[in-house]
């Protein structure tokens, strides 16, 4: 089975799982292009499986933009998405942010739909969610830890041609784009800016403070949201 595959099968596993399986926490990662986002969600996803055997520890996924497209499309989840979400929005805030974008083109439809399936893996928990604005979707699930990433310009461009294969120019080039994009489909859909840092619980320079630190401290929120998840 392909990792395409292999992610579709554990969500149609999660949205089978009754109310006293979900709610578990989940982070989401917000990041200045090259500051490493992705290699934060593995480090994370590492110091979870070798600092607790809880079960709200165990079975942890990455969900970025690519894989959120490609749930949302699937024709298969269809059903049990929108089961799921006319259940939770009878009396949720949320429903007023889709109800604004329903009506208009085709990309805003998909964006939606995005949304929602983040919106639900947020519900469900276990995951790290890279960009698409999860912290703003899922920012009134209270088992979420929200982060974002910045680092020095000169570390980023260098991450960047090592993730490209590009020399300095079209690596900053593409920088540029990508954080231009990001900001504006935050502005265009959320009304907000990137980078206020009170949309965040932590906003972390990688500049002067290594990913592991940063894993770490995030495994300590997610212990924290985990009690009180059992506490009630």
């Amino acid at each position: 089975m392909n990792p395409i595959e292999l992610v579709k099968k554990y969500l149609r596993e999660r949205l089978k799982l009754n109310p006293d399986q979900t709610g578990f926490p989940f982070v989401t990662i917000s990041r200045e292009s090259g500051a490493g986002g992705h290699t934060l969600a593995r480090e994370i996803l590492r110091q979870l499986e070798r600092s607790t055997d809880a079960d709200w520890a165990r079975g942890w996924e990455v969900f970025d933009y690519r894989l959120c497209l490609l749930l949302a499309q699937d024709p298969e989840l269809n059903a049990p998405l929108d089961s799921l979400l006319r259940e939770e929005y009878q009396s949720s805030f949320q429903q007023a942010l889709f109800d604004i974008l329903t009506g208009h083109d085709e990309q805003y439809k998909l964006h939606k739909r995005i949304f929602e399936v983040i919106r639900i893996l947020g519900m469900i928990g276990r995951v790290v969610i890279v960009g698409r604005a999860g912290n703003l979707v899922t920012r009134d699930l209270r088992s979420g830890v929200h982060l974002r990433l910045v680092a020095p310009m000169p570390l980023r461009v260098k991450q960047m041609m090592e993730l490209m294969d590009a020399d300095e120019e079209t690596a900053r080039r593409e920088m540029e784009k990508q954080d231009r994009e990001r900001a504006e489909m935050v502005r265009d859909y959320f009304n907000r800016d990137i980078a206020n840092p009170l949309d965040f619980d932590c906003v972390w320079n990688l500049g002067a403070v290594n990913t592991a630190f940063v894993a770490d401290a995030t495994v300590r929120l997610l212990t924290e949201k985990a009690h009180r998840r059992r506490h009630g």
